[in-house]
């Protein structure tokens, strides 16, 4: 199974980050091939706190187990969608930013996460918490720069950040090739620590 920790976007967030990314939408001109730029779906679109890759399906239990004990020593998180950059001149991001509790409580979560099972991994770009929107089949090929340049200024509500989720994600398997995800568990950031057994989904 191939899997990541992530905090999902509520809905009123989702609508208007929509509007602020359909101010840079496809502009691409028509033609033959494939389009130079692959938007992520709103549905998709997420904070990754970890990415585990591929972990056996009799793993899961355990690990669920664990996330559920590192959700618990972490508080809620109330953040905000704002600004937006480029990774590698591929890849079009939003922001993420702590609206409260300041000082670094979501990279910890992250690290925290993350350390479960690849503790000595590199801290990269994935610990500047964001939501990708977009990604270029080639560097640069799509004006991901202009795009984020106006996408600077974006400013999106705040909300309460109260649960992290497990989930499993298939490649390929949706509408047009896009990655489908199933959320394995869904666990409470300051909730009580994990009785013994699979945490409830």
């Amino acid at each position: 199974m191939r899997l990541f920790v992530a905090l999902a976007l509520p809905p009123q967030v989702q609508e208007h980050l929509d509007l602020a990314v359909a101010a840079v939408g496809d502009d691409e001109p028509a033609g033959r091939g494939a389009p130079t730029l692959r938007w992520v779906a709103p549905g998709l679109r997420h904070i990754t706190l970890a990415f585990y890759g591929e972990v056996p399906g009799g793993a899961v239990p355990d690990l669920t187990a664990d996330l559920a004990a590192v959700a618990a020593a972490h508080g809620p998180l109330r953040l905000q969608v704002r600004g937006a950059g480029v990774f590698a001149g591929r890849t079009l991001w939003a922001g993420v930013r702590e609206v409260d509790p300041p000082g670094g409580a979501l990279v910890r979560l992250m690290t925290d996460c993350e350390d479960l099972l690849h503790p000595d991994a590199a801290r990269r770009e994935r610990h500047r918490a964001h939501v990708t929107l977009a990604r270029a089949r080639r560097p640069d090929a799509a004006g991901l720069d202009r795009r984020a340049q106006v996408l600077s200024v974006y400013s999106g509500p705040t909300w309460l950040a109260e649960d992290v989720e497990l989930l499993a994600s298939e490649l390929g398997a949706g509408k047009g090739g896009a990655p489908v995800h199933e959320v394995l568990a869904r666990l409470p950031l300051g909730g009580p620590a994990p009785a013994a057994g699979f945490p409830d989904h």
